[in-house]
């Protein structure tokens, strides 16, 4: 069962037991609670995809299904979303700020997973080109002002970068985080404190620089959590 969102606080019991299974700090937590009651419109304890679906900065966001795929992996009607799950998620997206009693802070191989699985657009367990060429088209056709040649030119080198010299239509999930991995992607929140000089930094790279295509699949990827951490983490 679901903490009852009429509660305005959490309680100093579950303050110390989500705490301890998330390493998220008491401000953290209660920040998330607060966010979540908010969602919890109707006050039932749960929330489903339609509560997401209604978030305005949610919508606008072309990868809106992605990121509510996050919370409901199946993609089921009836779904429920719990408390507990919210901050499980949580703790991988935010930076934890583990206290003395708190476990280890969820590392860069879970935000790499939580990131793959996203881009396992059509849920197959592994990543097809076709999926990744379909969100970065997202993220290059609502990035800029850029004519439809350079879009094409960045897709394909954005491709290599995730792909390499790979010419099957779909990897793993363990083959695409090791070419993350290689791309140096950054998925620390002080990235995402400095998100606007990043970003002028890449567009001042020749589009063709191999430097360039590394910061930009580092940047979008740096984006893409920024974007889930200001939607539900206002």
């Amino acid at each position: 069962m679901g903490i009852v969102p009429s509660q305005p606080f959490l309680s100093r019991e579950d303050l110390i037991r989500y705490r301890m299974s998330s390493g998220l700090s008491s401000y953290q937590l209660e920040h998330l609670y607060s966010r979540f009651c908010e969602l919890d419109r109707f006050e039932v304890g749960y929330l489903t995809p339609t509560d997401l679906l209604r978030i305005p900065q949610l919508t606008l966001n072309p990868m809106y299904r992605q990121v509510v795929d996050i919370f409901f992996p199946n993609r089921e009607r009836d779904a429920r979303l719990e408390f507990d799950k919210f901050v499980e998620i949580f703790a991988i997206i935010l930076n934890p700020q583990s206290g003395p009693f708190g476990r280890c802070k969820p590392g860069r191989a879970e935000k790499l997973r939580l990131l793959t699985q996203m881009f396992d657009c059509s849920q197959s367990e592994c990543i097809k080109r076709i999926d990744f060429q379909i969100a970065m088209r997202y993220l290059l056709d609502h990035g800029g002002d850029a004519q439809e040649e350079e879009v094409e030119v960045e897709l394909m080198l954005l491709e290599y970068q995730a792909f390499g010299n790979n010419t099957r239509n779909r990897i793993s999930y363990e083959e695409f985080e090791e070419r993350l991995l290689a791309a140096d992607v950054d998925l620390t929140s002080n990235k995402w404190s400095s998100k606007d000089e990043y970003e002028h930094e890449v567009q001042d790279k020749p589009l063709v620089s191999q430097d360039s295509i590394l910061k930009k699949l580092t940047t979008w990827i740096s984006n893409y959590f920024l974007s889930v951490r200001d939607i539900f983490y206002q």
